[in-house]
């Protein structure tokens, strides 16, 4: 759906801001074993991320019928603020990513739902940088937008991940970006 520049960009600021409040809610402990399960389960939620990016691009976006329409739009319009309202995503995502772990795990549920919004984050930029800015070339966010045109303007049947193309080689979707010709 099209998105005001308030929604749009509400991630970037949500995002951090909930992360943070719950690094917080970890160092009021006191603990240091607390503080170290949650850096684990932070970085472990960032690899997860990943995978959930994919799945989501992969089969969700390309494959259900009323998520794919909506996606179709960026696809259309990849310059455009079209997306999920900040509240939606991340509201989503609290509940799959962090209630389900806060009864066993403060620290952990804290950790991981940061490392989700972390690497959601990595994702939102990568893409608004893909469609909006102008890397410098050899750079790995160049690279990166290059993976992401070859899904947009050589057929979308590939690299779903924005990220990271580890899990399109996992999943044999890889598309290797055409080489310039001197």
């Amino acid at each position: 759906m099209h998105l005001g520049r308030f929604l749009y960009f509400g991630d970037f600021v949500l995002c951090p801001l909930v992360a943070f409040g719950l690094l917080i809610a970890t160092l009021i402990q006191r603990d240091a074993t607390a503080l170290g399960l949650w850096l684990a389960a932070f970085v472990f939620g960032c690899m997860v991320w990943t995978l959930v990016e994919y799945i989501i691009h992969r089969w969700v976006y390309h494959a259900v019928p009323v998520f794919d329409k909506l996606h179709d739009a960026h696809h259309q319009e990849p310059r455009g603020m079209i997306g999920a309202p900040s509240f939606l995503s991340v509201g989503l995502f609290f509940l799959v990513f962090y209630l389900p772990f806060y009864f066993v795990s403060h620290a952990f549920a804290g950790g991981f739902f940061s490392g989700i919004l972390g690497g959601y984050l990595a994702y939102m930029l990568v893409h608004h940088a893909s469609h909006h800015w102008a890397p410098k070339p050899g750079s790995l966010l160049y690279r990166l937008r290059v993976n992401h045109m070859v899904h947009h303007y050589r057929g979308d049947e590939g690299n779903y991940g924005v990220v990271t193309s580890f899990w399109d080689h996992v999943f044999a979707t890889y598309v290797e970006p055409q080489r310039r010709r001197a």
